[in-house]
């Protein structure tokens, strides 16, 4: 018997300016949510033991500095110390998302499920137009994190955990993502930028580009391996030789990549590649235990396209699919909403097919 469903709402904040404006906006935007009242209103906090600020900021002005700019406007903004601001929304503060997630990347489409536990779930996508850095949209982790998304150049990437520990010395896999989406044009460069950054954990990262190359980087403490092909799928496992002695249990993971590698091979449209993905009778779909598909994306890099929703079966129910053109975001014309909402624990997919065009 299907659960009743649940509303699952994410919001959708957009800012530009330099990195310090954008962090101020993002702090405000926090501090006007629940989540950000109750980050408010904890004033005796405690760091962690191995928290050391000095060394936390040597890692980013060598890896991301722009990203020390923006905690420094998110510190501010929240009106807490500096130290605060690097453990929650640095590096080694974020408590990584741990769930399941597929993508499907052919014919200048990339497809993708985020699964993850709702309450873990920040509920927030982020437009940003930093000066210095590429534009981009995508799923906002920790506020400086991103879960997945695209730049200005169309580059499409996800995260697909694979093993949390051990950790090692890094970079974590939602600063990578948004480290890509900052500074990379192309999933070449993208997968330059994977190969010389440490990694903390072992994480798989689904690619594409507006040229159509497709790629999946499998990347570990000193290893990073890289499958090409015209079409591919991903899920939460290492195929390569050299790293898939690392896999944890992988059998659920496996068992969803057979029709992943279906739908790629045979080049799904955008709209056929969301149903795919986002059906609650999906065989990608997550709905189990805690552990839900919470949103599906699906980009057109070649054209700036891209489409989100909450939940599952967001393209059966009215306005609650979103159709993205990024390039006239890009250009300066702000989306015309603030929340997009879905249902989790649906029963019986619906039939009845919108989609809500935003500009």
């Amino acid at each position: 018997m299907a659960s009743a469903p649940k509303m699952l709402r994410v919001g959708f904040v957009q800012c530009r300016g330099t990195p310090y404006e954008v962090g101020r906006a993002q702090a405000a935007a926090f501090a006007a949510t629940l989540r950000g009242k109750a980050f408010l209103r904890r004033k005796n906090v405690r760091l962690p033991w191995w928290f050391n600020v000095r060394t936390e900021e040597r890692a980013f002005r060598t890896y991301a500095p722009a990203l020390w700019e923006e905690i420094g406007g998110i510190a501010e903004g929240l009106d807490i110390p500096m130290e605060r601001a690097v453990a929650c929304f640095g590096n080694d503060g974020l408590r990584m998302p741990t769930g399941g997630c597929s993508a499907v990347m052919s014919g200048g489409v990339y497809g993708r499920n985020y699964d993850f536990w709702p309450r873990g779930y920040e509920a927030r996508f982020a437009l940003i137009q930093v000066h210095g850095s590429y534009a981009s949209i995508g799923a906002s982790h920790q506020l400086t994190g991103r879960l997945d998304g695209m730049n200005e150049h169309g580059l499409s990437i996800g995260l697909h955990l694979v093993k949390a520990r051990p950790r090692s010395p890094g970079l974590t896999s939602t600063l990578l993502i948004r480290r890509v989406l900052d500074s990379c044009a192309t999933t070449a460069e993208a997968i330059a930028f994977l190969r010389r950054t440490p990694h903390a954990m072992s994480y798989n990262y689904s690619l594409l580009d507006a040229g159509r190359v497709a790629a999946v980087v499998e990347a570990g403490a000193g290893a990073v391996a890289v499958r090409l092909g015209d079409w591919l799928a991903c899920t939460n496992h290492f195929q390569s030789t050299q790293l898939r002695a690392l896999n944890r249990r992988a059998a659920h993971s496996i068992d969803r990549l057979p029709p992943l590698e279906g739908w790629a091979a045979r080049a799904l449209s955008a709209e056929q590649t969301f149903s795919a993905l986002n059906l609650s009778a999906s065989p990608a779909f997550h709905n189990y235990g805690n552990c839900q598909t919470l949103h599906t994306i699906v980009a057109e890099p070649g054209k700036q396209r891209l489409l989100i929703g909450i939940g599952g079966d967001a393209a059966a129910l009215e306005e609650d699919m979103l159709d993205v053109d990024f390039g006239r975001w890009v250009s300066g014309e702000d989306l015309a909403i603030g929340q997009l909402k879905g249902q989790l624990n649906l029963g019986q997919p619906l039939v009845r097919r919108t989609r809500r065009r935003v500009s």
